[in-house]
């Protein structure tokens, strides 16, 4: 099968974090994956893909970061099935729905995707399509 994706002449893909939602979550851990990095951050909620309130005012401080210098941020679901669909309060952080990929293979095409772009819009194609 062919794919957009040769990762032939690349040494490291890009770093791409998971953060697992649960009941009051340590913001902490959110701000020590942008410090430490992370192009890209994974967060593994609840249900359809829910974040917690203590998640969605981490990201409101990161979003106020100039944009090339925050990560991409996908979500997905931690339970065994089921999709994570595009919703409004999501879309205007700029979250990316990881649709019906569980957290480890969101992670891995956002790997990918950050390989040939930042491009929000661009990302969410890519999640769409595989």
């Amino acid at each position: 099968m062919r794919t957009r994706f040769d990762v032939t002449d690349i040494k490291r893909l890009p770093k791409v974090e998971i953060a697992y939602s649960y009941v009051e979550p340590s913001t902490a851990i959110v701000q020590a994956l942008v410090a430490g990095g992370a192009k890209g951050i994974v967060f593994a909620g609840a249900g359809a893909g829910e974040l917690s309130s203590f998640e969605k005012a981490a990201l409101k401080q990161i979003l106020l970061l100039p944009e090339q210098s925050h990560p991409v941020l996908v979500r997905a679901s931690r339970v065994g099935n089921g999709r994570v669909l595009p919703r409004d309060e999501y879309g205007a952080m700029g979250m990316i729905p990881g649709d019906n990929l569980n957290p480890q293979k969101a992670r891995i095409l956002l790997m990918l995707a950050l390989t040939k772009t930042r491009d929000p819009k661009e990302i969410q194609r890519m999640f769409a399509q595989y």
